[in-house]
């Protein structure tokens, strides 16, 4: 149950970058995690405009956890099972386009880590969180609730007007008050810019019918609870005619989630790389965090 609701702290990331990434062949998915977290996560936390940045590292969709509801798929055939989310909010559009020209220095970097990145774009008004009872906004590591990032592929013959006010005014307005709700965050996609140039073997391309035209982070207490509220009344009515509208429903299951930028601000593990940002925390290192060592250690020589 909720004793406190936190979403307010994301509203002043009016837009979002949403990112899901392939990891590339020939590497293990542990360096591909350790790779992302400590080298390449530091620099995007260092390009000018984000206002939060998060790294989602998360498992593949093998199903079996959402109710199966008729009419609506859950499966998914390997080519679409990504391994990551990076999530990046800025203040406004321009912020947003500020980070895009400064974010070509990523591109040659792509290439170590990723085989496919697809990146979403969400528009004023569309990146909502209706409520967060998680406590630590700003996670490095295991978060210790079950959460999951859920992609939607909206139903045919159905507008995207008509895909979004269900999500609203029907998903989300059903179930966010609902007790054993812990967190849900909602993304509403615009269509994904396809003449961004691919990187040195890494593809950014995704055909129409591939395309996502929403996601959602939702997160439990416990698996008791996920349980419990799929049984809801709440979540029977605001699924009782999800079939109309979505076609296709992805829930990721999160490994762990880091933080470069909150509140505009580079964190710890953005400053120094999430592994050094933990064992500084773990020794309760105080003199880490003073100005002078963060200035000596900003500076390059």
């Amino acid at each position: 149950m909720v004793t406190h609701n936190y979403a307010e702290r994301d509203r002043d990331g009016q837009v979002t970058f949403y990112v899901p990434l392939w990891k590339r062949k020939g590497i293990t998915l542990e360096l591909y995690d350790d790779y992302w977290r400590n080298v390449h996560g530091p620099v995007c936390a260092r390009l000018p405009g984000q206002y939060q940045y998060w790294q989602f590292h998360v498992a593949h969709n093998q199903g079996g956890v959402f109710p199966e509801i008729p009419g609506v798929s859950q499966t998914l055939p390997e080519e679409d099972q990504f391994d990551g989310i990076a999530e990046l909010t800025f203040k406004s559009p321009e912020e947003r386009q500020i980070w895009f020209q400064a974010a070509a220095i990523l591109m040659d970097d792509e290439h170590n880590l990723f085989s496919k990145a697809i990146g979403y774009n969400t528009s004023p008004g569309n990146s909502i969180t209706y409520v967060d009872g998680i406590e630590n906004g700003s996670p490095n590591g295991v978060v210790g609730v079950e959460k999951f990032h859920v992609l939607l592929r909206k139903a045919d013959g159905v507008s995207v007007e008509e895909f979004r006010q269900y999500l609203k005014e029907v998903f989300a307005s059903k179930i966010s008050h609902n007790p054993h709700l812990l967190k849900l965050r909602l993304h509403l996609f615009d269509e994904v810019d396809n003449s961004r140039p691919d990187a040195a073997g890494v593809s950014h391309y995704e055909a129409p019918e591939r395309q996502y035209q929403a996601a959602f982070e939702i997160a439990f207490a416990t698996r008791l609870d996920m349980e419990i509220f799929f049984a809801s009344v709440d979540y029977q009515a605001a699924t009782k005619e999800q079939a109309k509208y979505v076609r296709q429903i992805s829930p990721f299951p999160e490994r762990t989630a880091y933080t470069f930028v909150y509140d505009g601000k580079m964190t710890l593990a953005g400053q120094r790389s999430s592994t050094v940002a933990e064992l500084i925390t773990n020794i309760g290192a105080v003199n880490q965090l003073q100005d002078d060592i963060v200035e000596l250690m900003s500076k390059v020589r």
